[in-house]
C-alpha cells in the first residue's frame, strides 16, 4: 500500500490544500485538476500519475491541528460563500443554511468534510486508511 503524507504546514486554506493534493497525488498531467471536493475524491481514486485507479492508499496527515484550524469554520464559510455564487438556484437555500451554520460555528468544517471523504468511503473498490497526527 502506498503512503502519502499530507503536511498541514504546507498550506493554510482550501486552495492550498488542493495544491498540496495535486503535488502529492498527480504527476505528468497535461491539464489542471479541479480544486473542489468532488475532484479531491476523483484524485483519491487514482489514475492521475501517482497511484493506479483503485489502488489502496495510506494517508498520514501530519500537523493536522494546524489544518483543523486552517480548514475550520472561517474557511468553511468562504467555501460556502463561493459555492453560493455559482450554485443552481434550487440549491441556494441549502447553501445559505450551511453559510449560517459556519457563521455560528455549527456543523461540519472543511477539515471534517475532507477527513470524512477519506474515511467514509462506501465504494468497496477503493480503500484509504487515514492516520491523523496532531
Amino acid at each position: 500500500m502506498k503512503t502519502i503524507v499530507i503536511d498541514g504546514n504546507n498550506f493554510s486554506n482550501e486552495e492550498g490544500f488542493y495544491g498540496e493534493i495535486d503535488r502529492l497525488l498527480t504527476s505528468g498531467l497535461d491539464f489542471k485538476t479541479g480544486h473542489n471536493l468532488n475532484s479531491f475524491l476523483d484524485i483519491l481514486r487514482g489514475g492521475f500519475g501517482v497511484h493506479e485507479y483503485g489502488e489502496p492508499l495510506k494517508i498520514t496527515w501530519i500537523n493536522a491541528a494546524k489544518s483543523r484550524e486552517d480548514l475550520g469554520y472561517d474557511e468553511t464559510l468562504r467555501h460556502w460563500e463561493k459555492i453560493l455564487t455559482r450554485c443552481h438556484p434550487s440549491n441556494a437555500a441549502g447553501v445559505r443554511k450551511k453559510i449560517g451554520d459556519a457563521k455560528n460555528h455549527q456543523g461540519k468544517t472543511l477539515f471534517d468534510t475532507i477527513t470524512e471523504i477519506i474515511l467514509d468511503n462506501d465504494d468497496e473498490d477503493f480503500r484509504w486508511d487515514l492516520e491523523i497526527v496532531e
